[in-house]
């Protein structure tokens, strides 16, 4: 629980922080997506508590969170395509795991 934390928490700083102009672009719903994807699986890891009445709503709150305070942000931006592709790795992750791989949540 505790590395899930932390990375929830690195991901916030990321989120708030001005983006860096590195020349490398790669698309921001597809980071998203994949940071989602992730934060999924560590809390399946760290929760077996139930995946679409806490894990979901839990994560879809923080994904919510970033983007508000990124309105409130000069330099980044309120984004619901952002939100939305935050919710798809959550949706990707249950279609991997949970439906094509039948991975069963540990009781």
């Amino acid at each position: 629980m505790q590395l899930f934390l932390l990375l929830l928490g690195i991901g916030l700083i990321f989120a708030l922080m001005p983006s860096p102009d590195t020349g490398v672009q790669v698309n921001d719903k597809f980071m998203h997506t994949m940071a989602f994807f992730g934060y999924a699986i560590l809390l399946e890891m760290a929760s077996h508590r139930d995946f679409w009445r806490f894990q979901v709503p839990l994560l879809l709150s923080y994904g919510a969170l970033i983007e508000v305070l990124q309105f409130f942000m000069p330099w980044r931006t309120f984004s619901l395509l952002d939100f939305a592709a935050d919710a798809c790795g959550l949706v990707l992750y249950w279609l991997l795991f949970r439906v094509i791989l039948k991975v069963k949540a540990v009781a």
